[in-house]
């Protein structure tokens, strides 16, 4: 008869492991989105510092073509 009802419903043991594996990676993927989203305010002052870094050299850049051509014509 125990064998029917295994058979049946399946092994209720691996139901219960089944089931606090995926309670345990729900959790996982929560943390997981806790970090990204502790994280992102953190990335902001690095890119604004590429920015700032990159609007230098490009004023750089472009000084020295005007000089360049500044300095041909006169």
């Amino acid at each position: 008869m125990a064998n029917k009802m295994k058979n049946k419903y399946g092994n209720p043991q691996k139901n219960i492991d089944a089931f606090k594996a995926a309670e345990s990676a729900k959790l996982a993927k929560e943390v997981d989105k806790q970090l990204v989203h502790n994280t992102v305010p953190t990335d902001r002052k690095p890119m604004l510092m590429r920015i700032i870094v990159l609007a230098v050299v490009a004023v750089m850049v472009l000084g020295i073509v005007i000089g360049a051509v500044a300095g041909g014509i006169f």
